[in-house]
């Protein structure tokens, strides 16, 4: 029943509150009146996209003397940091780190050197829209709002692996404006999103998801977080299993690195808050474990004819799973194997995630998946 709550119940519940709430009315704020905005880059070796990202950034359309571009570079040994310094700039300002220490490490220095009013954060590999922090930033003028997440669209790619993330990412997406009416949402994107500079609390250099960690701090504070869908920053989904599966590992070692860390979200003091995050921050990394009890226990109970249904199920999900893998390998794309696929790989990266975390063998610097 509680894999069916995270998947089906949940998503029916938050709509249908939804249904009750007016519908949000956002207006872009005239050019005279733009905040002060700092956008923040971590990077490390990234020499093969920098200067691309640096272009991006510099062509937004966005007044020149209301946005500096800061860029740290976590100890980079490419040729990262001469590309940057041939754009230093009074709106360009850099940070070149000389001890490698994580993206959260960096972050964070960056967060002390702004001058903005609003702090955006992006990673290098995806670009933005022209008018991405236009559309983020109206949404600040609304004073219970905290941080505000853009919209990520990926490319579109062949790739099993990258069709079923993008599908993935739709739902999250719709599940998200569902959320942003009814109360607040619980995860950032980090490849795009932005909070008031003044409800910045560091969070420990060793944090892995900083896109998490950030907003849940701000949610401790009252105020929301919410999905700004016309923001967009554009990307490729990374395409073949093994740098998907490393991706998640890191990602799941995180969400229980949080856990820990924001132990008083667990205690229902804001019932709307704590009803939303256990719903859709907790519940989705326990359904792994839900999935092995279940099939444990089905594998006990077969005979009776429920259980040998709910056995074909799994069955047929798993095989389904392993097919996928399969085609994956000879570059064959299934499509109804996608869902299957993601899925099945996904619950055993939480798993995985879950022992990198235990015995702390996930580290908060960061290493390329592409």
């Amino acid at each position: 029943m509680a894999i069916f709550y995270v998947y089906l119940g949940y998503p029916m519940i938050i709509s249908l509150l939804a249904l009750f709430k007016p519908k949000r009315k956002v207006q872009d704020i005239p050019d005279a009146e733009l905040p002060f905005v700092s956008l923040i880059i971590a990077a490390y070796n990234e020499e093969l996209h920098i200067e691309r990202k640096l272009k991006n950034c510099l062509g937004l359309d966005y007044p020149q003397d209301r946005l500096e571009i800061i860029i740290g570079s976590d100890a980079s040994v490419d040729g990262t940091n001469a590309i940057v310094q041939k754009y230093v700039s009074e709106r360009v300002r850099f940070f070149p780190h000389q001890i490698r220490r994580g993206k959260m490490a960096v972050v964070n220095d960056g967060v002390l050197q702004a001058k903005g009013t609003i702090c955006v954060f992006t990673d290098v590999s995806e670009l933005f829209d022209k008018d991405a922090i236009k559309k983020l930033v109206r949404n600040f003028r609304n004073q219970t709002i905290g941080a505000v997440t853009g919209n990520h669209i990926y490319n579109p790619s062949p790739s099993g692996i990258a069709k079923g993330v993008r599908l993935y990412w739709r739902y999250q997406r719709w599940m998200q404006q569902m959320e942003s009416k009814v109360a607040t949402i619980m995860s950032c994107d980090g490849t795009i999103y932005a909070c008031r500079r003044n409800l910045y609390v560091p969070p420990p250099t060793g944090t892995i998801n900083d896109d998490k960690a950030v907003p849940w701090k701000i949610l401790e504070t009252g105020r929301r977080i919410i999905l700004e869908p016309a923001a967009v920053a554009r990307g490729d989904s990374l395409s073949d299993t093994g740098s998907f599966f490393r991706q998640k590992v890191r990602g799941q070692a995180g969400m229980y690195q949080l856990f820990f860390m924001f132990r008083r979200l667990f205690l229902p003091t804001q019932p709307l808050l704590w009803f939303i995050f256990i719903s859709h921050a907790v519940g989705p990394v326990m359904v792994p474990w839900f999935m092995v009890m279940l099939l444990i226990s089905n594998c006990w109970l077969i005979g009776q004819p429920i259980y040998n249904f709910l056995f074909l199920l799994q069955t047929i999900l798993y095989g389904s799973a392993v097919i996928g893998m399969i085609m994956q390998c000879y570059r064959i794309y299934i499509p109804f194997l996608n869902v299957p696929y993601i899925f099945t790989v996904s619950n055993i990266a939480s798993i995985v995630g879950f022992w990198a975390f235990l015995f702390k063998t996930q580290k908060a610097t960061w290493k390329k998946v592409e």
